[in-house]
């Protein structure tokens, strides 16, 4: 029998397995990418941030030493176990049908997953759990971006878009926008599944590939919203309990690159006093109430944004799970221990032959900027342990004062330099 803690994993691709098969999908869509795909199949090493000494973490492959190390440093420890999982199967589904998984798992209290999917559920009802997460079907609805589409609505509150379902009600409301809209999927996540459509050029090309869909039977469902001229993104992270009360966890501000989420960060001075006398705590008041109502609870992340005329939109998007923001958030936390704070950012690489993540760690220490513990300023890796060539993905915490981001980016682009590797796509994500 374990020590009583909870098993942390986690499928980072929930979206797809919420979204409805007969949709039709936006153009680019369906095209892979699978050195990011590869990068997303470690993301579950992030959930280590959650993690304390009675707790299991799951992945599905193994830590690289240096990112163990990494949260060591922190003062995280855990179990591990890794589960070996063909791309195309979640872990939870693996975990479930693997005749020892009492005996894997046993002794633990609590199932605490990246999000809530069937193979989720499965799990937590072989294991005994299953009462404390909310139904798969609850947690798929509340994570459309049509459902928080209608709650901006009916709470009157600027940024709402509007639902279309044909490609004809498609082109009125992106005409109706003057040509410059973001049409998104209500399933899309991290920049897969929205598209700016800036032209009648691009709103035909659109139309053709919809329309190719449709005469094949599926359905159209988009979100059509206004391009706003963004100043800062930020998310509020909330737990909502199944009695309906809620806590916030506290706010992150976003970087992201075009539509993908790049990097989380403290917010600014000044953000927290401004979000008070606009309301902001109100609305999340309004948005617990209205997830508890559907039969949600657990974790849920608040993407708003505000823009270059002032203007708060306070409600863009709800995720019904755990995100990168509250990854950043529980490594903030540990930072605070330690008279520093926690910037999560992820950064692009393309690696040469014979190298990987240890290469970078090694290449960050011989810099002096790998973070040794203590109040001493410096930077972790703290996921990609498959990190290969020819390119590939690492979530770095860079812990210090405020002041001090910038420089500590710059040497860690350094020491990824002097390790043979070169950042692409862009090195920003200053928050």
């Amino acid at each position: 029998m374990r020590g009583g803690g909870g098993i942390h994993l986690g499928t980072f691709d929930a979206e797809r397995s919420w979204r409805p098969s007969d949709l039709a999908e936006l153009p680019g869509a369906a095209l892979r990418d699978p050195h990011a795909e590869r990068a997303v199949e470690t993301m579950n090493e992030l959930l280590a941030a959650f993690c304390g000494p009675d707790d299991l973490l799951v992945t599905r492959h193994p830590m690289a030493t240096g990112v163990r190390d990494g949260y060591s440093a922190l003062g995280v420890g855990f179990a591990h176990h890794r589960v070996e999982a063909a791309v195309d199967r979640p872990v939870e589904q693996v975990l479930a049908e693997a005749p020892d998984v009492s005996e894997l798992l046993g002794g633990y209290v609590a199932l605490e997953p990246w999000a809530v999917r069937e193979e989720t559920r499965f799990l937590a009802d072989r294991l005994g759990l299953g009462g404390g997460m909310p139904a798969t079907d609850v947690v798929a609805r509340v994570n459309s971006k049509s459902w928080s589409n209608a709650l901006v609505q009916e709470l009157g509150l600027p940024g709402a878009g509007r639902v279309v379902r044909s490609t004809d009600e498609l082109d009125e409301a992106v005409a109706g926008l003057g040509h410059d809209a973001v049409v998104k999927d209500p399933y899309g996540v991290s920049g897969k599944g929205a598209l700016e459509v800036s032209s009648p050029r691009v709103l035909k090309a659109v139309r053709r590939t919809l329309d190719r869909q449709t005469a094949r039977g599926r359905r159209v469902e988009l979100v059509v919203q206004e391009r706003y001229d963004r100043y800062r993104d930020f998310s509020a992270h909330l737990r909502v309990a199944r009695d309906g009360t809620w806590e916030l966890l506290g706010v992150r501000t976003s970087v992201n690159r075009g539509f993908r989420h790049i990097g989380s960060g403290p917010p600014s001075d000044g953000l927290g006093a401004r979000l008070e006398e606009e309301g902001y705590p109100e609305v999340l008041e309004a948005v617990a109430g209205a997830l508890a109502r559907a039969g949600y609870w657990g974790p849920v992340g608040v993407d708003s944004m505000l823009l270059a005329d002032g203007t708060l939109i306070p409600l863009l998007e709800i995720n019904a799970r755990r995100s990168l923001g509250l990854v950043a958030l529980a490594l903030d936390s540990r930072a605070a221990e330690r008279g520093l704070r926690c910037w999560l950012w992820q950064l692009d690489l393309g690696v040469p032959p014979n190298r990987g993540v240890r290469d970078l760690v090694e290449g960050l220490h011989r810099t002096g900027v790998l973070y040794g513990g203590g109040a001493r300023p410096g930077v972790l890796v703290l996921g990609g342990s498959v990190l290969a060539p020819p390119r590939g993905r690492v979530y770095c915490a860079l812990l210090c004062p405020p002041d001090e981001v910038e420089p500590m980016r710059a040497r860690t682009v350094e020491a990824a330099e002097a390790a043979g590797m070169t950042p692409w796509g862009g090195v920003t994500g200053a928050a």
